[in-house]
């Protein structure tokens, strides 16, 4: 058992409550799911009677089920929710530890997700952490029965890209070099992000073992001139600032099945950082559209967006500059597929994924000089 804080956006903390962390579907029991809708003051009007669990895919990095509940009379407290818990694939676990993924989403909706309460976020019921960050629990909104996540392997369409950078800007504006974030130990502590970019070129060898065949000479020179260089760029960053979602691509963003509702939501906080705001767009759009829907439309797309960052009361960033950001921000997804697929769990959709994503950045990197953009060369 774990001393756990409880967040319920907006983000509250209750001092003595006392959860066990569970790390698999058979521990999570009506009891266990009693204490968690109690803690978050959802059971005022019934109790909860039965619990039916099924899985939910997709996940690499944590696995997640669906709870569907039933109650012992009619309550407005939430028909089905959403726990992630941590994975079981050993490689993927120590990859999660080894980064602080389950830390860093935990702290996410903890700390961050009450400063951006425009922002799409799914309500979070329950967020806790183990004491030594390698167990986490999170209960969220099932978002299921009205929006549906985007596929990488399906691009987008221009306009699905322009509310997705929309909603982006929902979470940098309010956040664009704060103080306030700027004193988050476990965010602002440079040594988490330097760390992770120092290893990343580990993964090189390996990734072109796994999946070199399947690239074109072009990217793999690009891969071998620069990924060994990823933390000499990341020490290189500078001003200004915003939190970083780390993985803000199509599989992360939700969408509202009923067309006339606008409501987009970001999931899997899992990447969290401090850094320059060109990575996220450019790790979207390089994921989202395919390689000539991204020529012809990035240009538009990024001009749209840093309207937005001004409407939203973005000051002394100018479109120059935000298109500067945009071009380095491209080499992010080169470094960080190449530095990490190869440690990730081997299955048929998610090899199929790497090839086509970093295909796609390994174009885009080209496309946009992003090396030099980046000071690389």
């Amino acid at each position: 058992m774990t001393q756990a804080r409880w967040s319920h956006h907006p983000v509250q903390v209750r001092e003595q409550l006392l959860i066990p962390i569970v790390t698999n579907p058979e521990s999570m029991t009506v009891d266990w799911f009693r204490a968690v809708l109690d803690r978050a003051g959802l059971l005022a009007e019934s109790d909860l009677s039965v619990v039916d669990l099924e899985p939910v895919g997709g996940g690499l990095i944590a696995r997640m089920v669906r709870a569907k509940l039933s109650y012992a009379a009619p309550s407005t407290a939430p028909r089905s929710v959403v726990v992630k818990f941590p994975t079981d694939d050993p490689g993927s676990l120590g990859l999660a530890r080894a980064m602080g993924m389950y830390e860093l989403e935990t702290h996410f909706y903890q700390d961050i997700a009450p400063l951006v309460q425009g922002m799409g976020v799914p309500t979070c019921y329950l967020a806790q952490l183990s004491d030594d960050g390698a167990s986490f629990n999170l209960v969220l909104e099932d978002l299921s029965a009205d929006m549906r996540p985007g596929d990488v392997l399906t691009p987008a369409s221009i306009s699905e890209c322009a509310k997705g950078l929309g909603e982006l800007v929902k979470f940098q504006a309010p956040l664009w070099n704060s103080q306030t974030v700027s004193k988050l130990d476990w965010l602002a502590d440079k040594r988490r992000t330097t760390g992770v970019f120092d290893a990343l070129p580990a993964g090189l060898e390996p990734f072109i073992a796994r999946f070199g065949d399947q690239l074109d000479p072009s990217h793999i020179a690009l891969f071998e001139t620069f990924v060994p260089r990823a933390g000499e760029w990341v020490r290189s960053w500078k001003p200004p600032t915003v939190v970083q979602h780390g993985d803000f691509r199509s599989d992360n963003l939700m969408f509202a099945t009923n067309p006339d509702n606008p409501r987009v939501a970001v999931i899997d906080f899992q990447t969290v950082r401090l850094g320059p705001p060109g990575l996220d767009p450019a790790y979207y759009l390089g994921s989202s559209l395919s390689t000539a829907d991204r020529r012809a439309s990035e240009r538009d797309l990024i001009a749209d967006y840093h309207r937005r960052l001004l409407i939203a009361g973005v000051e002394g960033f100018d479109f120059d500059a935000c298109w500067e950001a945009y071009r380095e921000g491209s080499m992010y997804g080169v470094f960080l597929f190449v530095g990490m697929a190869s440690q990730v769990e081997s299955t048929e959709r998610g090899d199929r994924v790497i090839v086509n994503q970093i295909r796609r950045y390994a174009d885009m990197a080209i496309d946009l000089d992003a090396p030099r953009a980046a000071g690389l060369s």
